[in-house]
Order: structure tokens, then sequence, then C-alpha cells
């Protein structure tokens, strides 16, 4: 185990509840707690190693592709990240 702590916020959590994809974002959030930056950075690195980024989930039959936007915070200890957002992905975009 990598004790990263990951959790979804309220308003993602709310999202994928809207587009029926609780589970899909339940496994994401159990895999950033293993390898916590996946997907790419979206701008720089902050002086305290907070980091912003962006990864997908592939689309799963009826289930549609999801961009999910998140914070990786490694200090203070436990490193933890934060889904913020999740939105349908149609897969078109540089990744």
């Amino acid at each position: 185990m990598s004790g990263v702590i990951a959790a979804v916020t309220m308003r993602a959590a709310e999202r994928a509840k809207s587009l029926g994809v609780e589970q899909a974002l339940e496994v994401l959030r159990q895999e950033l707690e293993q390898v916590p930056r996946l997907g790419v950075l979206l701008g720089p690195t902050r002086p305290d190693g907070t980091e912003v980024r962006k990864t997908r989930v592939e689309r799963r039959g009826s289930q549609p592709g999801l961009a999910v936007a998140y914070v990786y915070t490694p200090s203070p200890p436990p490193p933890t990240v934060a889904i913020v957002a999740v939105t349908p992905d149609d897969g078109t975009g540089s990744e």
C-alpha cells in the first residue's frame, strides 16, 4: 500500500451519480491510492508539491468515457488525492 488517501468531493460524486458512473469513479479512486500521478499534469507543480492533474476513464458499454480532474497533495503526510471534477469525454482530445 502506498499510504496515499484518495477521496471524491461531494460535487464530483454528485456528477458521477448523474452520469451513472459511480462504480467507475470508485475504481479510479482506488487506483489513485496506489498510483497518485496518473494522466497529465495541468499547469506547474506548486512549491509545496501540490499538482492538479487530469486522467481519463475509457468508455465501457453504455458508460461514457470520462475526463477526471484531481488534486494531488504530497504534504503534510499522508499524501492525499481529491477528485474534484468528472465530465463526459468523447476521447477526441490529446493526452
